[in-house]
């Protein structure tokens, strides 16, 4: 049953990812009719035909490869040839044993080829603004679509934690693992936010002079960060607001994990209640109860359920801390429990480790948002373009490997369509920005790299030679198929680690 509904769950992500390379590919469907283009052919997907019609002269089709589309368009030299190139009408030949016939074929083969090269002549010029509007819908189109289900989670709302919608600190680790790709795992190193001076309870305000909205927001800053000392140690500089002071504080990230990404040990202010007690553990014969809220552990308020589990990896063996509780909830009364932690070993990362433990698990407080779809369209394209500047950029630790593939993007869609289809939704705006921002990148075999083509033409007054637009397709293409290669391998490691 459960391999079922895993099944079930990748069909759903395919259906989205479906349907944004469909809007896409729409947006420079209805605006090539809308100009009075020839168009030949509008394809879902790549590669070889699963099923189609014609109609007026055009062939609609979805193709096997899932993963993008197009719309061939003879006019335009450079786009046609990239994304519809495949559709030339062509003989094929059953081997015999006779050379001359087979010279034969090649001939009719070659004169139907040229055929078409001389229709495609014979049609008319299209002028500049036609190639540049042609080339810029798909995007448009992906945008607009984004703001639509914008829209709907703006009308029905969705739940999220309380904790990824505040900026104010709960955690600051003690400890992070650095990563060291020499040995190929963590070595453990004081936390910078800790060195740093930060403290539970500070509201971060700018991040190296950026302002922030949320949680995501900071941690985006902080692993897309380029700043460096002069002695080239990695730099983040915090805003933050102190017990109503404001604060300016350096710390120096590390890397993590083998993604190799920047933080500096922090973690947001969370709100989390008692949930399922295990029975014969300290916590349920002391007498917490479920919906109770941990407030504060030895006199020391508790901002984060990271707080909790490392002041208790802290303690000397049996030693009792005193753990007060909202009994109910946020409006109940205090209640303190005198409780003694016992060592358990529990799994880690696929791992066995000992942990001091009082025999609960959180539950965090969901509460339902109503985001402007103006702004949650400009916040995913923001965090759009600290990805890429930080892509390109010397000084930074995001690599194409960070990126993911049409694998690992079918992996989180069917991921979020098992929490929920509002949820789901919320990825799927994601997923159409950055599709927006990527095909407008000024690279060939990209929209972008059509509307410099298409400038280029105008600016010489003369069309580019059909041998270097040629080249330059090929040349992006094996070098764009490497990368998605490249990124599936990655994306792959994620889901199977090995």
């Amino acid at each position: 049953m459960t391999v079922l509904l895993d099944i079930a769950f990748i069909f759903v992500a395919l259906l989205a990812l479906g349907i944004t390379i469909f809007v896409h590919e729409l947006g420079h469907f209805l605006a090539a009719k809308r100009r009075g283009l020839v168009i030949r052919s509008f394809s879902i997907g790549f590669g070889p035909k699963l099923f189609g019609w014609e109609k007026d002269g055009i062939e609609y089709r979805l193709s096997a490869i899932p993963f993008g589309g197009y719309v061939a368009l003879p006019q335009l030299a450079d786009m046609g040839r990239l994304e519809g190139g495949e559709n030339k009408t062509s003989k094929t030949s059953e081997p015999n044993d006779h050379d001359h016939d087979h010279d034969d074929d090649e001939d009719e083969e070659n004169e139907d080829e040229e055929e078409n090269k001389e229709q495609e002549q014979e049609l008319p010029k299209i002028s500049y603004s036609d190639k540049m509007i042609v080339a810029v819908m798909g995007a448009v189109f992906n945008i607009l679509f984004a703001f639509l289900l914008s829209c709907i989670l703006w009308f029905f709302g969705y739940d999220v934690r309380a904790s990824q919608l505040t900026t104010e600190i709960g955690y600051v680790a003690n400890e992070v693992e650095r990563w060291n790709p020499l040995i190929e795992e963590g070595e453990t190193v004081p936390g910078p936010a800790k060195l740093a001076g930060f403290k539970p309870g500070d509201k971060i305000l700018k991040v190296d002079g950026s302002s922030v909205e949320d949680f995501m927001d900071v941690q985006n800053h902080i692993v897309t960060g380029k700043r460096k000392t002069e002695e080239g140690h990695r730099k983040v500089t915090l805003l933050i607001e102190r017990e109503g002071k404001e604060l300016s504080l350096n710390a120096r990230p590390e890397v993590v994990s083998n993604e190799e990404i920047r933080i500096i040990g922090i973690g947001p202010r969370e709100t989390f209640f008692v949930g399922e007690l295990t029975p014969g553990m300290p916590g349920t014969e002391a007498g917490l109860e479920t919906g109770d809220q941990p407030w504060a552990i030895d006199g020391n308020r508790i901002l984060s359920f990271g707080f909790l589990i490392d002041y208790l990896e802290g303690l000397e063996n049996n030693k009792s801390v005193a753990l007060t509780v909202l009994k109910g909830g946020e409006n109940g009364h205090e209640k303190t429990y005198s409780i003694t932690p016992v060592e358990k070993k529990i799994e880690q990362g696929g791992e066995l480790v000992t942990r001091r433990l009082i025999g609960f698990r959180p539950v965090h407080k969901i509460i339902t948002t109503y985001p402007n779809p103006i702004t949650l369209v400009a916040k995913r394209v923001k965090d759009m373009y600290l990805t890429l500047s930080g892509l390109i950029s010397p000084k930074s630790d995001v690599k194409l490997r960070n990126m993911s593939g049409p694998v690992g993007i079918v992996n989180h869609l069917s991921l979020f369509a098992k929490i929920g289809f509002k949820k789901l939704l919320w990825f799927v705006v994601f997923v159409n920005v950055n599709l927006a921002i990527l095909n407008l990148l000024p690279i060939p075999v990209l929209d972008g790299g059509h509307m410099v083509f298409a400038t280029i033409e105008k600016l010489r007054g003369q069309p580019l030679p059909i041998a270097f637009l040629e080249r330059a397709q090929i040349l992006f293409v094996a070098l764009i198929f490497s990368f998605m290669l490249y990124v599936t391998f990655f994306d792959v490691r994620r889901i199977f680690p090995f």
